[in-house]
């Protein structure tokens, strides 16, 4: 699905779920490289694990300012590509397929992107935000596996 600038739908807007990983730094880098110039990022950054309750260690408050924290770092040691696309962060109280969506429905994203990490059986077990975005998502889920480069 790649192309010139030329090829790609003006004004293309991709939700992009950003949990500080490796992986989510690829999907990133990955998700600026396929954005004409006056394409949109959102960068999601859910505050609660999926299936799994916010922990009481933490506040909603807490949780936000850990996730623009999280941006923050990203804007400051990431690619300087970041910067030439406009750019939107939300930090959401909610878990990661729910921020997703919810994102997703509210800019009119193209797509959700995702990087791909390898998950033990137990994990998989507990649910994946990729294999639950599959299957809810009313616009294409884009994992970005280890070995892609922007």
């Amino acid at each position: 699905m790649s192309g010139t600038a030329a090829e790609k739908p003006a004004g293309r807007c991709l939700v992009l779920g950003y949990d500080g990983s490796d992986a989510a730094r690829r999907a990133a880098s990955w998700a600026v490289s396929d954005l004409p110039p006056n394409g949109r990022l959102v960068l999601v950054r859910a505050g609660r694990p999926l299936h799994i309750p916010p922990s009481p260690l933490s506040t909603a408050e807490e949780r936000a300012q850990v996730g623009h924290a999280m941006f923050d770092e990203l804007l400051l040691d990431g690619e300087e590509s970041l910067l030439d696309v406009q750019l939107t962060t939300e930090v959401s109280d909610e878990d990661p397929v729910t921020a997703l969506l919810e994102a997703a429905q509210r800019h009119g994203a193209h797509a959700i992107v995702l990087g791909c990490e390898h998950h033990s059986r137990l994990r998989r077990a507990l649910g994946v935000v990729t294999t639950e975005l599959l299957q809810r998502s009313p616009v294409p889920v884009i994992s970005v596996p280890a070995g892609v480069s922007s």
